[in-house]
């Protein structure tokens, strides 16, 4: 795959200028910025060279930008600054047809190609439902899974369901006391008798010693407690891909951490050679030097059963040893922090380099999304509210003759899970945000929905004016509108690298933001002056030049909207 557009020009500046310099590209490569748009699109500041060279900064721009010759570029001196503009062409034509001719595959790349990345994401907990707060770690996970599939990483994303520890044995006790033998495979059921479990364990310590007696049982390979986990595990997992299919959401991995039972005593024997343990209160912990208030890193229990730090690190040394990978990212809230930080510390002192290459992808927690009562917010609930607040938008545009559709509940479907999507994504991941409704479903906001209707905008447009061409002049499109359509376009490339880099998706998602507002200024230019209309009736040569363009900004925003999950319906 060609290098994109936007980094091809920008490389060549960049070598042109450490050419003129006499130094390494790498030297100065960072220094290299995005300009102001109004002084060009590219932007290399003097300021550091001027002690080297005992000249004012205005002076050392002055002579690189004259002697400094790069196809494509205009370079210019801007003060301390040395500029570069993207010349019309033939960038012009090189970024519409690279969007056109890649589609929805435009802004990836090869650079990850070779390459394996791990990615432990969503993990809900069996027997108990997937709840609203789980969302951050499957989109977040789905998309940065979907970044670094487009610049061409083998993505092996696990779906590390909690279906091991004490908590089953609440369920398992629980359902002795509560359960209904002919409703054990229903999940709504599970989930009632779990409540009343742990509401019981709370207040009862005898009922929750079962609870943790079930669990020993459970490790010691107990036949019917197996028997019954494996049960009741089979009926969460199916609920969960129920959800998932909707959400659109795909693993390549559906395991637990009960599949590392029976694998952890030689991890607990490695970490006791390499880096010590001893006892504290009858657990066993990692000799480590712990800091004030610390809590150590537990092996065991005081009664032999193993927890989740022990499984965690016995999953991090499989997963090298199964998939030898290049990264392995964690997208796990930013509460778990203190546990990442302290299993990295425990691989490093087993002399385990590939720790080096794990991130602990934290993010933020969701505020306004609860109930009066404190209890979980479901998500599919909230999907299905998601799914009827976008309905009542979608069926009062259709009256007003705003939105066309041949099926009004499918493009809810999308809307609802766009702005829930949507909704996440546009922010950093490691802020909180505030869930709000109006905020997420507002057509002419910073939304899904918004993005949405900027793609079937051009779909309409492309229909009106006969379909996108097979031929245009490029030449045609020199309108101010028109350019930072095309400079929007290109940046997506770099845009996903970055994105992916620092696992941030919102990267993306503001992107998105900028072209769909670039392409609004253009094709409502129209509105004002008739002969920078899109579909210029009696102007076959420009009329396909623009939709050449619109063509293209399709094919961005369909590129942009499905890294992040997001459909992209062609009528709204």
């Amino acid at each position: 795959m060609s290098p994109p557009v936007y980094s091809r020009y920008r490389t060549a500046f960049v070598e042109a200028l450490a050419q003129s310099l006499g130094v390494p590209a790498s030297e100065i490569d960072s220094q290299v910025k995005p300009a102001d748009p109004a002084h060009g699109d590219l932007s290399f500041p003097t300021f550091p060279l001027a002690k080297a060279q005992k000249k004012a900064p205005p002076a050392i721009a002055a002579a690189l930008a004259q002697g400094v010759k790069v196809p494509g570029l205009e370079i210019v001196a801007a003060g301390p600054y040395v500029n570069a503009k993207f010349s019309p062409m033939p960038f012009t034509a090189e970024v519409i047809d690279a969007a056109r001719s890649q589609g929805v595959r435009y802004g990836g790349s090869d650079v990850g190609a070779g390459k394996t990345v791990v990615m432990d994401y969503s993990s809900p907990n069996i027997a108990k439902p997937i709840a609203f707060h789980h969302i951050r770690s499957t989109v977040i996970g789905h998309a940065v899974a979907n970044l670094h599939r487009a610049l061409g990483y083998r993505v092996e994303g696990i779906n590390y369901l909690g279906d091991w520890g004490k908590q089953f044995g609440l369920v398992a006790v629980g359902f002795q006391e509560y359960g209904e033998a002919d409703k054990r495979q229903d999940m709504a059921h599970l989930v009632q008798v779990y409540v009343k479990a742990n509401k019981r364990a709370e207040q009862e310590p005898a009922f929750d010693e079962r609870a943790r007696d079930f669990f020993r049982r459970m490790e010691a390979g107990d036949a019917e407690a197996l028997t019954l986990w494996k049960e009741f595990r089979e009926t969460s997992v199916r609920d969960f891909e129920r959800i998932y299919a909707r959400l659109g959401v795909k693993f390549e991995h559906m395991e637990g951490e009960s599949f590392y039972q029976g694998k952890m005593e030689p991890v607990i024997e490695e970490i006791s050679r390499a880096v010590g343990v001893k006892e504290s209160q009858g657990a066993t912990i990692v000799d480590l030097a712990y800091e004030e208030n610390e809590p150590p890193v537990l092996l065991k229990k005081n009664d032999g059963s193993t927890l989740y730090a022990t499984r965690d690190l016995a999953a991090a040394i499989d997963r090298h040893e199964r998939f030898h990978f290049d990264k392995s990212l964690y997208v796990v809230a930013t509460d778990q922090a203190l546990h990442f930080r302290q299993l990295f510390r425990v691989l490093k002192a087993m002399g385990r380099s590939f720790v080096d290459r794990m991130v602990h992808v934290n993010f933020g927690r969701v505020h306004g999304m609860s109930t009066r009562q404190g209890n979980v917010v479901l998500l599919t609930d909230v999907l299905d509210e998601a799914r009827a607040r976008a309905r009542t938008i979608v069926d009062k545009n259709i009256e007003e003759g705003k939105i066309q559709t041949d099926d009004p509940e499918k493009l809810a479907e999308q809307i609802g899970l766009g702005a829930i999507f949507f909704g996440d994504l546009k922010n950093r991941r490691g802020t909180d945000y505030t869930f709000d409704w109006d905020d997420v479903l507002n057509l002419t906001g910073h939304t899904g929905a918004y993005l949405q209707y900027a793609h079937a905008r051009a779909c309409n447009i492309l229909r009106k004016g006969g379909g996108a061409p097979a031929s245009y002049d490029a030449t045609l499109l020199t309108l101010p509108e028109e350019q930072a359509v095309l400079r929007a376009i290109a940046r997506l490339p770099v845009v996903v690298q970055e994105a992916a880099e620092q696992q941030e998706p919102s990267f993306v998602a503001r992107w998105l933001l900028d072209l769909a507002a670039a392409f609004s200024s253009y094709y409502t230019a129209g509105n004002q002056d008739r002969n920078k209309r899109v579909v210029l009736e009696g102007h076959d040569a420009l009329k396909a030049a623009r939709l050449a363009l619109t063509d293209a900004t399709r094919a961005a925003l369909a590129a942009g909207l499905t890294l992040l999950g997001i459909a992209t319906p062609e009528n709204m």
